[in-house]
């Protein structure tokens, strides 16, 4: 046999090519590569998504337009693309298939059935915008932040985000705002510029400020963003809305009987140096204003006001009531109880008062009808327990202190802006299918980071 030739052995890579071709080593070169489990496309989605989020919250677009005068379309600018990466970054799946969860089926559920009683409403073309509202403003950012916060760090960038916005709330405050004829602070501007209004979008904003302070590492970081949290609560009596007290007196009994120490110690310290501010700054016809409730509570000029206020409140929740139960299926049509209410009664000059209900649960029962008002109800005490599940499991975990903290914000977030919404009417703003997309992603990251944590008290010494 003849015995073949021995393999030529490969050359060294340096004699191969010139030393200017060699490829780097494979250390420097997996550095410079991207990590193989990012999906480049969602993280650009969530970029754009995470822009809707801090302008609908900060309501910079709307800041832009009266500031320039024209319009620059920044939501549709984010938007557009946002809501293409969900669509083919599969985020509609990722926010439905939750095992064990029917928040999203209650916020899209609610959307579809806006739709549904159009036909049916006194004004069709009214009703089909204020759908059409729903569908582009809260839709969107509930799978903006439902379908494309896939992880845990970017949960917390959607929480910060939100933080952010609390702060250019505060600038908003003091530079875009006055004192109308009855002394209450209201924006010059936006979907919020009533000074009611603006009270219960800071309650929605303002814990997640409040979460910055419970994880900053700075002292002066966390300084800061307790004293925007106290200038804050100085802004919403400012603003002397009598729900937004009720709303405050709520959180703070949550943050007593639910909150760890570390929330009791801070409310502890905190809330007294807030009230002396509050004493010492808010003009005194506000505070006479917050407490009245009731005629008999009138005393002043600023009293009698806020008493001619609750009748009034109480009259439209008598009629959005009286609409409930008269229209109980498809109610009176999407946004339009004040124009049913003002052309069916005679109330003053010889026409009804032209408001809504000021009310959110009754606006959604009178003008959708009671399935309306179930969904719209169930989307908020669906998001409150599956956040309320998620902290219950966090605090169990020592290695977990993070999500416990984020969930109790975001809960206390949703129980005062709900008290608050009682005496508004937020029926379809996008705020509730906000905290729904947020309380999914938290539970679906949460869990993931339970899995991947080791316990404290199964790890080795």
């Amino acid at each position: 046999m003849i015995a073949s030739n021995p393999p030529t052995p490969a050359l060294p890579v340096e004699r191969r090519f010139p030393p200017y071709l060699v490829p780097p080593s494979n250390t420097v070169f997996s550095a410079l590569k991207p990590a193989e489990n990012v999906d480049v496309l969602q993280t650009l989605t969530f970029c754009m998504g995470l822009a809707v989020v801090f302008l609908m919250f900060s309501m910079l677009h709307q800041i832009q337009s009266y500031v320039m005068h024209f319009k620059a379309y920044l939501l549709y600018v984010f938007g557009v693309p946002a809501m293409f990466g969900i669509l083919v970054a599969g985020g509609v799946r990722r926010a439905l298939n939750v095992k064990g969860v029917r928040t999203a089926y209650y916020w899209i559920g609610f959307g579809l059935w806006i739709f549904v009683v159009v036909p049916f409403s006194t004004w069709h073309g009214g009703s089909f915008r204020a759908g059409l509202s729903y569908a582009k403003t809260g839709l969107l950012i509930f799978f903006a932040i439902a379908g494309l916060a896939v992880s845990w760090r970017q949960c917390r960038l959607v929480v910060q985000c939100i933080g952010v916005a609390a702060i250019v709330n505060l600038l908003s405050a003091r530079i875009f705002s006055h004192a109308n004829e009855e002394g209450r602070l209201q924006l010059d501007l936006g979907s919020v510029a009533n000074a009611n209004d603006f009270a219960a979008h800071l309650f929605i904003t303002l814990p997640f400020l409040l979460l910055a302070a419970y994880g900053a590492k700075s002292v002066v970081l966390r300084g800061g963003a307790l004293l925007g949290v106290a200038v804050g609560i100085l802004v919403i009596f400012r603003t002397g809305s009598r729900g937004a007290l009720l709303a405050l007196t709520v959180d703070l009994l949550f943050v007593f009987f639910r909150g760890g120490m570390l929330q009791r110690i801070v409310v502890a310290c905190f809330v007294p140096l807030t009230l002396v501010g509050v004493l010492l700054l808010v003009p005194d016809k506000l505070m006479q204003r917050i407490h009245s409730f009731s005629s008999s509570a009138a005393v002043s000029d600023v009293a009698a006001e806020a008493a001619e206020s609750s009748a009034a409140r109480a009259y439209l929740l008598k009629k959005g009531i009286e609409y409930t139960l008269q229209y109980p299926l498809v109610g009176v049509g999407p946004g339009q109880f004040g124009t049913y209410e003002g052309e069916h009664n005679m109330v003053v000059s010889g026409h009804g008062m032209w408001h809504g209900t000021h009310n959110s649960w009754v606006q959604a029962s009178a003008e959708c009808g009671i399935p309306g008002a179930l969904l719209l109800l169930g989307g908020w005490v669906s998001s409150f327990l599956l956040l309320n599940r998620t902290y219950r499991m966090a605090k169990k975990r020592p290695d977990c202190r993070d999500i416990q903290q984020v969930t109790f914000c975001v809960m206390l977030a949703i129980l005062g802006f709900c008290v608050a919404i009682t005496f508004l009417n937020f029926a379809y703003f996008f705020y509730g299918p906000a905290m729904g997309g947020l309380a999914i992603a938290i539970w679906r990251s949460a869990n993931k980071e339970f899995d991947r944590r080791t316990p404290l008290a199964v790890r080795p010494a």
